[in-house]
């Protein structure tokens, strides 16, 4: 399976087959596919408490490795689309 292929679909994977991918992945494509809360805050332009908010609603899918989240790309990006469409309407 290429890192292309595994990254495809990520935010569809239940919680144990996330992990699994995450621990597979080689660093560059774990990077590609998974982001801290900073990263994320730091992309939307909102507050590191607002995304902890959107992953513990579930409005955004997030792993917890040690202390920390490690969120999935495609996931906040479609959390985000969501809003977009919901207020372009």
């Amino acid at each position: 399976m290429t890192d292309t292929a595994s990254i495809a679909g990520i935010a569809t994977l239940k919680d144990a087959e996330l992990l699994s991918l995450y621990l597979s992945l080689p660093p560059v494509s774990r990077e590609k596919a998974f982001i801290s809360t900073a990263q994320a805050a730091e992309i939307t332009g909102l507050s590191i408490r607002t995304i902890q908010l959107w992953i513990e609603n579930g409005a955004v899918r997030a792993l917890v490795i040690g202390r920390k989240y490690r969120i999935v790309r495609e996931s906040l990006r479609a959390h985000l689309e969501g809003q977009t469409d919901k207020w372009g309407s």
